[in-house]
């Protein structure tokens, strides 16, 4: 028969094997914890949106902490209500959705007074709890844990277990670490949302100036341009040159109109670009006290109907070489005016006049004159390429005979050119 010592040794061998146990069962649930909290601290990058992060948690709560059903609601400040967010188990028959969402007010229910009082609760018996609300069915434990973000609280995550005192501190602790790592998450993400979100609004409002500027400009060199033509008309009456006022005043009044009608618009087609510049290049052949001859062509396989342009951007460029250029010059006179295609894509748009050239037309002028129909042309052709993301090339030539003699200027500007609808989308 053993000894009362034996028996002893063996009852304390097995309550230190016991020990033992419990102890590694206690680390085993420590490492547990560890790799649950470090898999969501990591699983959380990279999520882009509050959704996103949600139904991470949603999912994971149940495939890492084996809980029977998760659900995570998020505040509606505005209308003081939890709306379910995202959801694991029965609740959540298909991907990233919820069966037969709710929603509960501020302050009703479990989930809603946890929300309101921002403290956590593990209820062991829901059927002895009269704020237990019945969602999909009847389960008999449950803990729920709220989302802080700057001290208040966002959202709720909310799991419920059929079995009576199921929950431990120990999930209690899991789940308030993983709610403050959703909400560091989810506070990062509202911040880049709302910068995204005042980036672009700082982008509209560039681009709202940039419009205005540019409405502003054209309104500038319309005014600009009739100054021009009604003091051409006033001069031909001084001169009592009726039936020249006559005209001018006819093809002023057709100018006017055309230019009036696309006054608001950005482009036009190349069509009515020509008839203007050809209305205003008669007005100006009026005007001058010195005749010159004007030809406007456009290259065969381009189609006026179909390419759109910046309307009378270049008529600041014809104006001086008229009158820097063509009327101080003696002899014929000549401007020439040919639009044609560069490459795919690309339209150009050929000025060449047979004036006196820039450096002569700069000696006779006053050095410090700056023509203001061509300041404002510069600062609308800047414009366009900020608003429309094209691009202008404007280069200028000076023209000379064998002799080396200046026999004019050319201008060149090429810009990029959309046809068809795609054009018409910029109107």
């Amino acid at each position: 028969m053993p000894s009362v010592t034996y028996i002893v040794a063996i009852i304390l061998l097995l309550l230190l094997l016991a020990g033992l146990y419990r102890q590694m069962v206690i680390y085993k649930r420590h490492l547990e914890t560890e790799a649950t909290l470090n898999y969501f601290n990591a699983s959380l990058f990279g999520k882009n949106t509050v959704d996103d992060i949600l139904w991470d948690v949603a999912k994971n709560c149940i495939s890492r902490l084996h809980l029977e059903d998760c659900v995570i609601y998020l505040l509606d400040e505005e209308r003081k209500v939890l709306v379910q967010k995202a959801a694991f188990g029965p609740k959540n028959p298909l991907r990233f959705e919820i069966r037969d969402p709710i929603e509960i007010p501020l302050g009703r229910g479990i989930t809603g007074y946890v929300a309101l009082s921002g403290r956590a609760e593990i209820v062991p018996d829901t059927s002895k709890d009269q704020r237990y609300i019945v969602d999909d069915e009847k389960r008999l434990s449950e803990i729920t844990v709220p989302i802080f973000y700057n001290h208040k609280v966002i959202g709720v995550i909310d799991s419920e277990h059929h079995r009576k005192y199921f929950y431990s501190s120990t999930h209690l602790a899991i789940l308030e670490k993983i709610a403050a790592i959703c909400s560091a998450k989810i506070g990062r993400t509202w911040i880049e949302e709302k910068a995204r979100r005042q980036e672009i609004e700082v982008q509209l409002l560039h681009k709202q100036l940039a419009e205005f500027r540019l409405v502003t400009l054209k309104s500038q060199m319309n005014p600009h341009f009739i100054f021009n033509c009604l003091n051409g008309i006033y001069h031909c009456i001084l001169a009592s040159e009726i039936e020249k006022a006559s005209e001018y005043l006819s093809n002023f009044a057709r100018l006017l109109r055309m230019v009036l009608m696309h006054s608001e618009k950005n482009f036009i087609s190349l069509r009515e670009e020509v008839d203007l510049l050809r209305h205003y290049l008669k007005i100006e052949a009026l005007r001058t006290t010195k005749p010159f001859d004007f030809d406007i062509q456009v290259e065969d396989g381009i189609d006026p109907d179909v390419f759109f342009v910046p309307g009378m951007l270049i008529q600041p460029f014809l104006e001086n070489a008229i009158w820097h250029g063509l009327m101080n010059k003696d002899g014929d006179r000549l401007l020439q005016v040919h639009w044609r295609r560069l490459r795919e894509g690309v339209l150009l748009c050929e000025i060449k006049d047979n004036g006196i050239g820039r450096a002569q037309s700069t000696r006779l002028r006053n050095s410090n004159h700056e023509s203001k129909g061509m300041r404002l042309c510069m600062e609308r052709v800047e414009l366009y390429k900020a608003l429309f993301n094209t691009t202008f090339n404007i280069h200028v030539f000076d023209l000379f005979n064998e002799d080396g003699s200046p026999e004019g200027t050319k201008v060149n500007i090429a810009f990029e050119i959309s046809p068809g609808l795609e054009a018409a989308r910029m109107l």
